[in-house]
Formats: C-alpha cells, structure tokens, sequence
C-alpha cells in the first residue's frame, strides 16, 4: 500500500511541475488565452471526474503544497478563514468582480494579466490563512468548478463502514470537504474536495 501510494505522488508532483511550467511559460510569453483551454479542459473533466483540475492541474495548488511543506517544516500554523468570508455569497461576488474585470480588459483592450494578479493574491493570502480560503472563497475558477462537479461519479469516497471516526482525513483536507456526519462518521463533499 506504501508503495502504491508514494508511486501516486510522485506521479502527481509530475503533472503538477508540467502544469506549473506551462503556466508560467503561457503567462510570460503573453499567450495567457492558451491557458483557457487548460481551464475548460478542466471544467469537462470536473463533469466526470470532479474537480481533478484542482488537485493535478492548477498551479496554485502546487505552489501551496510548496507553501504546506515549509510551514510544516517550521511549524507554521496558518488561521482559521474568518466566517465574513464564508459567507455564501462572497465567493460569488469574487467570481463576478473576476468576470467583470476580465470582460472590462478585453473591451478596452488593456494588456493586463488578470490571471497572474489572480494567483498573486492568492499565494499573499494563502500565506496567512489557511489553503481552503483559496480553494473555497477566493478562486473564480473553483467557485465554477464547485458546479461543473456536481454530476460526477468518479470521486474520492470515505468507506463509512470502516471510518474510526478519527477525524484525520478531515484535519488533512486543503479544501475543508470533509464533514462530520451525526454518527460522528466523515463523507466526502465531492463539489470541494480537489481529487
């Protein structure tokens, strides 16, 4: 099982550096337009795969797991996101404010790079709170994913019949989508958790 699974993360920190790479060569060369086929690559999977654009692909999630492990490394221990921002509706006021800003650029016809500023305040803020504020609150593209992986069937699942109820699995959880059930067992919420 040890095997099975360092195998998997190295495959994963694979897709993720060429994912990384690609971004950053799309964002310097100014052909940050090739990137949206990444993006809606991304959704069509989320149909059937959940958010496993997420959890392999996204470069922000890459750059966090760098973030995790240096601040496990030292100690750090991040806050809790403040309730303002769990809001419902402050994730879709992000997502707008986002489309806006995109659609006003384009318009207008000025060059900027909405994605890098995007990724930037992400990373600033992910290196006072906590991962799931990103992944949850802030990102546009995940605000849509939480929807395009609704339908999905193939998704990370907790077997409740073997569940110790130890709460493991959900301190671990980057994206809080694990919940506690009245049986004290954990399930997964499919639409958040990053495959």
């Amino acid at each position: 099982m040890k095997k099975q699974f360092s195998k998997k993360t190295f495959f994963r920190i694979i897709i993720e550096i060429f994912f990384l790479t690609v971004y950053i060569f799309f964002t310097f060369t100014n052909s940050q337009q090739k990137w949206m086929v990444v993006l809606i690559t991304g959704i069509a999977l989320s149909l059937f795969f959940s958010r496993v654009y997420c959890g392999w692909m996204c470069q922000m999630n890459t750059v966090f797991r760098s973030i995790n492990w240096v601040y496990g490394k030292l100690g750090i221990k991040r806050p809790k996101t403040p309730l303002f921002f769990k809001h419902k509706a402050f994730k879709y006021i992000i997502l707008v404010i986002i489309l806006l800003s995109l659609i006003l650029t384009m318009k207008l016809r000025i060059k900027v790079n909405l994605t890098l500023y995007v990724s930037i305040i992400g990373i600033v803020a992910t290196l006072f709170l906590e991962e799931s504020f990103w992944h949850n609150y802030i990102c546009p593209y995940g605000t849509i994913q939480s929807f395009s992986s609704r339908p999905a069937k193939l998704s990370v699942k907790i077997d409740e019949d073997n569940c110790k109820n130890c709460g493991t699995c959900q301190k671990v959880c980057p994206a809080e989508a694990i919940k506690t059930l009245d049986s004290k067992k954990r399930r997964v919420t499919k639409n958040l958790c990053l495959t």
